[in-house]
């Protein structure tokens, strides 16, 4: 009896403690969920993602996060506040100036972007240089470079053969290792929006006894180039910055002696921008996609080289070009003839007012045309509608010596304008200075041209009919930001007018006008 008595406490005993483990365990499961929970809530909170739509969505430069873009001057995308924070990295490491996060969630998009998945498993391509450079010495130089955070390039040479059919870019030499990485040819790898919607390009290495491929085009004469047309193309300010720009920046060096290879399916975008396409090279265009020759070039670069938003360091290029030889370029590719403002003693300056006809509209268009004229301009209306070949719209940006209009992608034909002529941005209300003036104010100085700004005051904007002025809209803009970007671009993008009070307005077109007095030559 005393033998069972004992057995029955001990059977107790384990059986209570067995309990209390069991409690302890689902307890500290439970404060792992909650504060798991709390912690991705946060995070969620203070780093709301981007909402941004997928090809051809409108957002910073033309403001609108609805709607489909097109070849009208209206068209961006919803990452240009990505290009903010880039620009305050950038000004962080010693390059450029510091500009103010204004979205923080585009952070962490730029964060999950900076590594790009490589052929060899979970590994990351800068992981897999790293161990290549552990290998054969630091310093050495690579065929791939993951460094920049606006693209990747790689660069080969020797035996280089491109393979359309399974977009790969094969180099063969007795030195090289096999190795491989797996490249997007798109000038915009910190937007993961941007990204989704470009082609991934093979970039492989391969000993002299590897098999591979037979050549059947040789042009081992003629380096070729490798690049994709995506993302937002078709957005008229994304179709400078994210392509034609970096295009430039990568191809000029060669002096049109280079081929292009590129992924698209967007040949109308080809078409319509053939006049620049043919200024940086004289060859035919090979499109990669579907292409079932396997072409062997001396030379082979995958990728374009970004510097920063609409605009050129000339400090990063082979040739030291700049902004100002990019838009002699542009004015070149279409036979504009006035590379300063030229006028007649008594013939007034002609100053291009964009009056949109989507949101931001100029709700009093008249009395800024009156403004204008009693400032001495002749003023020209014109914005490139659907339907406008762009040869004859530039041709009128060009015979003009000032460009005025509300912060969207219609700026973006400054890249026409004479050098020394005078850009005014109107910026809308709704804390948008360090946005707009990312794109369009340094780009505009580096290119030659005086830059002017305007900010929207609350009396002027159209919001103030649609929200009480005590409304955060008004009183607290950061905070309507901090909801995300498509929340902030419907409130201060999509559905906002501006009425000019010409009164405040004058004293910058004056100062246009006496820019240009001193700048325009007497013909």
């Amino acid at each position: 009896m005393k033998k069972r008595m004992e057995a029955s406490k001990l059977a107790l005993r384990l059986l209570l403690g067995v309990s209390l483990a069991a409690l302890t365990c689902f307890l500290a499961v439970s404060v792992f969920s909650v504060d798991q929970q709390l912690s991705l809530f946060y995070g969620a909170w203070t780093n709301p993602p981007i909402s941004s739509g997928g090809d051809d969505r409108e957002g910073t430069a033309g403001g609108s996060t609805q709607g489909v873009a097109t070849a009208a001057q209206s068209g961006e995308s919803p990452s240009s506040s990505i290009d903010l924070i880039m620009e305050r990295r950038k000004g962080e490491d010693g390059g450029g100036g510091d500009r103010e996060v204004v979205n923080p969630g585009a952070v962490s998009v730029f964060q999950s972007n900076q590594k790009s998945t490589s052929a060899k498993g979970n590994a990351t391509n800068q992981q897999l240089e790293q161990k290549r450079k552990e290998r054969k010495g630091i310093g050495e130089e690579s065929i791939c470079d993951f460094s920049d955070w606006r693209s990747d390039v790689c660069e080969m040479a020797g035996d280089v053969r491109i393979h359309g059919n399974s977009s790969a870019v094969v180099v063969v030499g007795s030195e090289a290792e096999e190795e491989a990485w797996r490249i997007k040819p798109y000038a915009r790898k910190f937007d993961k929006s941007a990204m989704q919607h470009i082609k991934e390009v093979t970039v492989r290495s391969a000993g002299a006894g590897a098999v591979v491929q037979a050549c059947t085009v040789n042009q081992t004469s003629v380096p070729a180039l490798v690049f994709a047309i995506g993302g937002y193309a078709g957005n008229y300010y994304h179709d400078y910055t994210d392509v034609l720009i970096p295009l430039f920046i990568t191809a000029r060096q060669f002096d049109g002696d280079v081929q292009f290879v590129i992924s698209t399916s967007k040949f109308w975008w080809v078409d319509k921008y053939k006049p620049i396409l043919k200024q940086l090279s004289r060859h035919e265009i090979v499109y990669l996609d579907g292409d079932g020759e396997v072409r062997c070039h001396r030379r082979v670069i995958v990728g374009l080289r970004s510097h920063k938003p609409m605009s050129i360091d000339p400090a990063r290029t082979p040739g030291g070009y700049s902004m100002l030889d990019f838009t002699k370029l542009m004015r070149v590719a279409y036979g504009l003839e006035r590379d300063r403002p030229a006028r007649r003693a008594a013939e007034p300056p002609r100053l291009l007012l964009i009056p949109r006809k989507g949101s931001r509209r100029f709700t009093n268009l008249e009395e800024v045309v009156s403004a204008a004229e009693a400032a001495g301009f002749e003023v020209v209306l014109a914005e490139a509608a659907t339907t406008t070949r762009l040869a004859e719209f530039v041709r009128v940006v060009n015979s003009c010596d000032a460009m005025v209009g509300v912060h969207g992608a219609g700026l973006t034909n400054f890249v026409y304008l004479p050098t020394g002529a005078a850009v005014v941005q109107i910026i809308p209300f709704g804390n948008l200075e360090k946005i707009s003036r990312s794109c369009f104010m340094n780009s505009s100085e580096d290119a030659g041209l005086r830059y002017l700004d305007y900010s929207i005051g609350p009396a002027e904007s159209s919001l103030s009919a649609q929200y009480p002025r005590d409304d955060p809209v008004f009183t607290d803009p950061k905070s309507i930001h901090r909801l995300g970007w498509k929340k902030m671009g419907e409130v201060y993008l999509d559905h906002q007018d501006v009425k000019i009070d010409v009164g405040r307005f004058r004293p910058l077109l004056l100062q246009a006008r006496e820019h240009l007095r001193r700048y325009t030559i007497e013909v």
